[in-house]
């Protein structure tokens, strides 16, 4: 019923956590499509993987995903899950279901200059299909690819124009202890975690401030509930 998009460049800690949740979490059916710029296989029941030839860019890999999708799978939800955020609650998809007969798009609040977060997007497979999902060409002006990394902020603006329906998520602190990280919430649920920063920390080793170094990683995953014996 739910197809789960995501994009992967050597984060494969974070990945496998999102994974762990999906299966832990999910009350309905769904299918995982893994755009993989890196060079590893997943061998994980309910995943379909794409490996890419060469570093594509996170934007390009959402629209690559996104005709995967639309060719092999077929269901009638699309969900964008960045790599470092990951599911905290169960029956966490039914209260988006139940949004869409109201709002085409369901995406996290950001910030003025990027007023929905794509870490956590929710539509139907029309809107996904739509619109052109790569954005600036770097973060915070480090070039990453040619691609587009940065993502959704010309879409929602385009979107916006078109008038499709959308509903901005609000997100509450994060209940880990790190300092980079929210929680997306429906009627005040929180349902799924975004580290903002977690993918960049493994992947790319852009600097970042002192407060969100790779020892907030640590911090995180110390702290998954299902992991804490």
């Amino acid at each position: 019923m739910i197809s789960v998009i995501t994009v992967n460049w050597n984060a494969y800690e974070w990945l496998n956590l999102m994974l762990e949740s999906l299966e832990l979490f999910s009350s309905l059916p769904y299918k995982v499509v893994v755009v993989d710029n890196s060079i590893h296989k997943i061998d994980v029941p309910n995943i379909l993987q794409h490996k890419t030839d060469k570093n594509i860019g996170h934007g390009a890999g959402l629209n690559l995903g996104v005709k995967i999708e639309k060719e092999k799978i077929g269901n009638p939800f699309v969900m964008f899950l960045d790599i470092d955020c990951h599911i905290i609650t169960h029956n966490w998809e039914e209260p988006f279901i139940l949004l869409m007969d109201k709002f085409d798009v369901l995406g996290g609040r950001g910030v003025p200059e990027k007023p929905i977060r794509p870490a956590c997007m929710f539509m139907k497979p029309q809107i996904a299909q739509k619109y052109d999902w790569r954005d600036t060409p770097g973060y915070k002006g480090v070039r990453v690819t040619p691609e587009g990394f940065d993502v959704a902020i010309q879409a929602f603006h385009q979107m916006n124009k078109d008038n499709v329906s959308i509903r901005l998520l609000e997100a509450k602190e994060n209940r880990y202890g790190t300092l980079n990280g929210e929680e997306f919430m429906i009627d005040n649920n929180p349902l799924i975690y975004h580290h903002w920063h977690g993918s960049h920390l493994v992947e790319r080793q852009i600097d970042f401030p002192t407060d969100d170094l790779i020892q907030d990683k640590k911090l995180l995953f110390s702290k998954i509930p299902w992991r804490v014996v």
